[in-house]
């Protein structure tokens, strides 16, 4: 025990000093005081608020003017309950460092002392503890247009109701892009913070995702973080995965691979469950990789069987891994496979939408009002445990919608028919473009009283800036930081937007190229076709300013060059393919 002196002071103001990272500051905050047998008034306090994690310091004070009475400190207890660690730091100064929570939490640290009489007495501070570790929560749709939010106000028919309010609520980006405009290299640069490219995951082709990638599940493990991943994945070795096949089992005739022959032991190696990912509810339909139940309970980690609808399933997953991990700083990645094809939804959601000229585009209706509908399910639960204003939700789709050139309303059954019901108006081209109807895509995040409330951002974003901004309020070191492609883009106090003109965004796909900086687009298809874009206004073939600003395309030619002379796979791109040449004749007539 600590013997105190306590004497020869005036009654002061009551003082506490709070300090992280070298920096302090001092607040009052009342606090109870008591009396010892002669009369001497004892107290402490504490600032009104505090972050977990820093260290507070607490100094114990008394009216004690002239005499050499003295107390004993006896222990140190809070209101949270667990064993508060207080060190004496000088004469009439301790220290503790606050405790960690999930939510705004009330807090009281009592003393207990005892005076020369032997008679004891407690004195008492309040503060509030605010939690350090924010959640991270990415919702990552699959193949939705950019109209296709409400928020977006460009259709009538959308019905977005709880995604529509995370925008009122937080933070829309109306120059949002993804990294790929297909789904496996953008799904790999959503989960490392990284151009896909860096590590070879240039498009479908080239799954499975590089076993020595660090993700993002690793990067937020390492910070204390419990991480979680639910619905679609697609980096795991697949049908397309036939470049891998050739590198590994070089002795075998390609026409013999087939991934359901391949041992589960080699198979599971690409799994989120053995990338980062501690808690799994991954799969597509019907069938799901797992190690919790959708009643909360923790299971083995196996493959289970599911035939509820494959979207209910993937909201109910990520609520209750909510439900499962509200006490601990989580990062959770909740992918629905939808409205991709193929087209399903049940009769409650369609019921909802009866009336339309396309059954595709009712479909995907459905399809995304039940994707709305776990985005609400989600903030509910977040609700419930108190800890929606200590969770960034970023909503985002994977690719622009797939349209099939001409929009063919052909019968749900049909599996070869691209459009998916989506629509990416009014931008130009579709799914595997890089036209922006192909990357541009609904772009939303919501950090509750931390990022301001109902903002529109124009200047162009991209889905890895995302990543970095979490992980950087989440504590991450400048080293880790330095390995990641984004940018902190979120706009709290002091934010300035305009340096999101001065920062290039860079694009490759198939035998395309394209990179943006400002209001400028660079586009290259093939060796044979160069277009310059003024975005301000819009793509298009009457846009095309690459005759009348040569020294502006050199310059966005230049910035891409240096940037895709560090990646990996270096590819001829010295012709299109029979797609990308329909792409170019439709909508760009060159």
């Amino acid at each position: 025990m600590d013997a105190i002196k306590l004497w020869g002071l005036s009654f002061l103001a009551l003082l506490c000093v709070c300090s992280c990272g070298g920096d302090s500051h001092s607040s009052s905050q009342s606090a109870s005081s008591g009396k010892n047998q002669t009369g001497n008034i004892y107290s402490i306090a504490l600032p009104k608020e505090f972050t977990s994690d820093v260290k507070v310091f607490v100094t114990l004070n008394s009216s004690q003017t002239s005499s050499d009475q003295s107390v004993t400190l006896e222990s140190w207890s809070s209101s949270l309950g667990a064993p508060l660690d207080v060190s004496k730091t000088s004469d009439k100064t301790f220290s503790f460092i606050a405790p960690q929570v999930r939510k705004r939490t009330p807090f009281t640290i009592t003393a207990r002392l005892v005076d020369e009489s032997g008679s004891k007495f407690s004195v008492s501070a309040q503060s509030l503890i605010i939690p350090s570790k924010p959640n991270l929560i990415v919702i990552f749709t699959d193949d939705q247009g950019y109209a296709d939010v409400g928020a977006h106000n460009i259709v009538n028919d959308i019905e977005t109701p709880n995604i529509d309010k995370l925008a009122a609520n937080g933070v829309l980006f109306s120059n949002g892009y993804i990294t790929a405009p297909q789904c496996t290299p953008s799904r790999a640069g959503m989960i490392t913070g990284m151009y896909q490219q860096r590590f070879g995951v240039d498009d479908n082709r080239y799954t499975p995702i590089p076993k020595d990638v660090v993700t993002m599940g690793d990067r937020f493990s390492d910070l204390g973080y419990t991480t979680g991943l639910v619905g679609k994945w697609h980096l795991e070795i697949d049908q397309n995965s036939k470049p891998w096949f050739r590198e590994n089992f070089p002795d075998t005739p390609i026409e013999d691979f087939n991934p359901g022959k391949l041992p589960s032991s080699l198979k599971e190696q690409y799994y989120p469950s053995s990338l980062g990912y501690i808690y799994n509810y991954f799969g597509y339909a019907n069938r799901y990789w797992g190690n919790y139940d959708l009643h909360g309970n923790t299971t083995e980690l196996g493959w289970v069987n599911n035939s509820d609808y494959r979207l209910d399933v993937i909201s109910d997953a990520a609520s209750q891994f909510i439900d499962i991990n509200h006490n601990e700083p989580f990062y959770l990645h909740v992918a629905h496979y939808a409205p991709h094809v193929p087209l399903e939804a049940t009769e409650d959601y369609l019921s909802l939408f009866p009336q339309q000229t396309s059954n595709r585009r009712r479909y995907a209706l459905a399809m995304m009002y039940a994707v709305d509908s776990g985005v609400g399910k989600i903030v509910s639960k977040l609700e419930e445990h108190g800890i929606l204003d200590n969770t960034i939700i970023a909503f985002i789709s994977d690719n622009g919608a797939p349209v099939g050139l001409d929009f063919t309303d052909a019968p749900i059954s049909e599996k070869k028919e691209a459009w998916n019901g989506s629509l990416n108006t009014p931008l130009l081209g579709e799914k595997g473009m890089l036209t922006d109807g192909g990357i541009k895509v609904p772009f939303i995040i919501h950090w509750l009283e931390k990022l301001q409330s109902n903002t529109v951002i124009e200047e162009p974003v991209i889905s890895l800036d995302v990543l970095y901004s979490a992980i950087k309020v989440a504590g991450a070191t400048e080293d880790t930081l330095s390995q990641l492609d984004g940018i902190d883009i979120f706009p709290t106090e002091g934010f300035n937007e305009n340096y999101l003109l001065e920062r290039p965004l860079f694009w490759r796909f198939w035998n395309q190229s394209a990179v943006r900086l400002g209001n400028y687009k660079y586009l290259r298809m093939g060796p044979d076709y160069e277009f310059l874009f003024d975005l301000s206004s819009e793509e298009s073939s009457s846009n095309n300013l690459i005759s009348d600003m040569p020294e502006k395309a050199q310059e966005l030619r230049g910035l891409y060059e240096k940037w895709n002379a560090e990646i990996l796979r270096q590819p001829q791109q010295d012709s299109l393919n029979s797609q990308e040449r329909d792409w170019l004749s439709f909508y760009l007539t060159p």
